[in-house]
């Protein structure tokens, strides 16, 4: 056997779906073409496909995730980046899934361990809009990462660099890293913060930035102010998921001088955590204790959050900072392209961080994207093994910069 044939028979089991026995049959034709760049590189998007891709234990098997990234670098040695990168590619989903199981710091290491040098800073364009380069999506993981882990002094560093260095074009394309690098100055130099902040403000009026809008303020020492800018955020807050509204809560308690409202938050606060079963937190036990608090089993959150809620100026701003985005108006969306009907899948995960998205697996094509809002007939959250079947049609995978898939009008699937 050649290594042109080698190279094809790993792919072919690769893409049949084989993943397992692509890695087993690679490893074993890599005893006999050790130097072989093709069976190399085919291993090593077999190694992606089955150990990487779509990971379901990251947060349990955090460093077996890495292990495999590290795995597809040491195979694609001595030059693992280029246009087309499974390693590049495999740190960018390693810490995907590491950030959505709260593995930070494992995440950091495998970004840390990126020559930033030799990313690629060109950009490509779909359907008239941009995709992030190599370098850009690095820079967006790992200030993602640092303000994880509140590292706030490198995230302020590496915010600066990214800002200057010439890839961020526009406002929205600055957005994200506007938004941590106030984050980093919110304590040390809040006038910036608040700067950065009503910048990002004109394009996303959301609760979690009037919050830091207001730490601002109140690091300026205008506490009224803060205080009233917490109300307008926390009308931006769905009351019938309060646990949304913790910060928030936590910065009222600090900033207001009124008792009667200093108790109604931090009850609030003690039965978010009874209504999740948390343990109790220590520091709003000691504060109850001395604000004499009775047991906050049966308050009323909801409507706690309902009377200090300024949901009308929320809404207000918001319309402002809507209305304020040009739009490019006249252009028609192009209809979606089905890739097939009837397609069966099974539910292998559920996203932690955005509940209404989980992901099948389809024999022959891996893990697919599918949401409640697309899939109404399915209900929600599925159980994990749950069969589906349903309509695919294609997607953009603006991370990973190529076309995958999402079921559309599925069904559980008997």
């Amino acid at each position: 056997m050649t290594e042109d044939e080698a190279s094809t028979q790993i792919k072919q089991l690769r893409v049949a779906g084989q993943f397992d026995e692509a890695v087993q049959i690679g490893y074993e034709h890599l005893k006999t073409f050790p130097k072989s760049y093709k069976v190399r590189g085919a291993l090593s998007w077999s190694i992606y496909s089955a150990k990487v891709k779509g990971f379901t234990e990251a947060g349990n098997q955090s460093r077996a995730l890495a292990t495999a990234v590290r795995e597809i670098r040491k195979l694609s040695e001595p030059n693992p980046y280029g246009k087309i990168s499974a390693y590049v590619l495999a740190v960018h989903e390693a810490v995907s899934l590491l950030a959505e199981a709260g593995r930070h710091t494992v995440a950091l290491e495998l970004l840390k361990e990126i020559d930033s040098t030799k990313l690629m800073r060109d950009v490509s364009v779909f359907k008239e809009k941009k995709i992030p380069s190599q370098l850009e999506r690095w820079y967006n993981d790992l200030t993602k990462a640092l303000a994880s882990l509140e590292d706030l002094s490198n995230l302020k560093s590496v915010c600066e660099e990214a800002l200057s260095s010439g890839l961020y074009k526009s406002d929205e394309d600055k957005v994200w890293l506007r938004y941590r690098l106030a984050i980093a100055l919110v304590d040390t130099d809040p006038a910036s913060a608040l700067e950065l902040i009503d910048q990002v403000k004109k394009i996303k009026n959301e609760s979690w930035l009037i919050r830091h809008r207001a730490r601002c303020l109140y690091n300026l020492g205008q506490q009224d102010q803060a205080e009233q800018e917490c109300r307008v955020a926390l009308g931006g807050v769905n009351v019938k998921k309060p646990e949304f509204a913790i910060p928030i809560l936590e910065d009222m308690f600090n900033y207001t001088e009124d008792d009667e409202t200093a108790v109604a938050i931090l009850q609030s606060l003690r039965a978010i955590r009874l209504k999740n079963n948390w343990s109790a937190k220590s520091e709003y036990e000691i504060s109850a204790k001395e604000l004499d608090c009775s047991p906050a089993d049966n308050f009323d959150v909801e409507e706690t959050i309902k009377r200090f809620a300024d949901g009308d100026a929320f809404r207000s701003q918001k319309r402002d900072s809507t209305d304020s985005i040009p739009r490019t108006r006249g252009k028609s969306r192009e209809p979606e392209k089905i890739l097939g009907e009837g397609v069966v899948g099974v539910i292998v995960r559920l996203l932690p961080t955005q509940p209404n998205v989980a992901f099948a697996k389809v024999e022959g094509r891996g893990d697919v994207l599918i949401s409640g809002s697309s899939n109404s007939s399915i209900p929600w959250p599925p159980e994990i093994g749950t069969k589906v079947r349903g309509r695919l049609v294609e997607t953009l995978d603006r991370k990973k910069n190529k076309m995958g898939a999402k079921f559309v009008a599925a069904e559980i699937f008997p």
